[in-house]
């Protein structure tokens, strides 16, 4: 269901808001509707946080992982920790993504299967 012009005029308040308390974060259209992003990255913020978990949120790691410095990443942080709501089950989502789950996202998606060139191990 389309939003009214009131409750769109409310979103971009709310998010014109955010990007200005939180720095490096800015609001873009996605295939799911408008998310968090990262400035200067084709990456949403949960993005930056599924990878922080998998590096146990350790500021210095993540921004190594990205080539980015701590102040981009702790952006990402202190989104998530004040928005955690809305993250949350946005990683929930994508941990149970499957191939199945995203074909019937992606009718079309195949999986290719590649042989080793060279499957002996080194001499």
């Amino acid at each position: 269901m389309a939003k009214s012009q009131s409750e769109m005029g409310a979103q971009f308040i709310v998010e014109a808001m955010r990007e200005e308390e939180l720095a490096n974060i800015e609001f873009s259209d996605s295939v799911v509707g408008r998310q968090a992003y990262m400035k200067d990255s084709n990456l949403a913020v949960w993005e930056v946080i599924l990878i922080a978990k998998d590096h146990e949120m350790d500021v210095d790691l993540v921004s190594t992982y990205f080539r980015r410095n701590r102040d981009w990443v702790l952006s990402a942080f202190n989104y998530y920790e004040m928005y955690a709501d809305e993250i949350d089950p946005v990683l929930e989502d994508s941990h149970s993504m499957t191939f199945e789950k995203l074909r019937g996202l992606l009718p079309d998606l195949e999986t290719y299967t590649y042989p080793l060139i060279n499957s002996e191990p080194a001499a």
